[in-house]
């Protein structure tokens, strides 16, 4: 198990970097703020609306979605409007 100085492990709260994830489990709240990392993340276009699970890729310098299962959520990231809760941890 990894320690809290494990670069790869941020401590709950600090900024997360691209193949990094948070050590301790957090309440994933919806924000408008765009993904800043790759990984998986909740997805809605407004409060209300359907949600999906879409994972944001790095293509080259650029955050993309390109999820096949909804038309809402495709494309640059910095171009998606709607709210976005993640990213999403991997089970144990």
């Amino acid at each position: 198990m990894a320690n809290a100085e494990d670069p790869n492990i941020p401590i709950e709260g600090t900024s997360v970097k691209p193949g990094q994830y948070l050590k301790r489990l957090v309440m994933l709240t919806w924000s408008t703020k765009k993904p800043t990392a790759p990984g998986f993340y909740w997805y809605r276009k407004s409060i209300g609306m359907r949600v999906y699970i879409v994972e944001v890729e790095l293509d080259g310098v650029t955050l993309r979605v390109d999820d096949k299962n909804t038309d809402q959520c495709r494309g640059k990231v910095a171009t998606i409007e709607g709210q976005w809760a993640g990213p999403l941890l991997p089970p144990k």
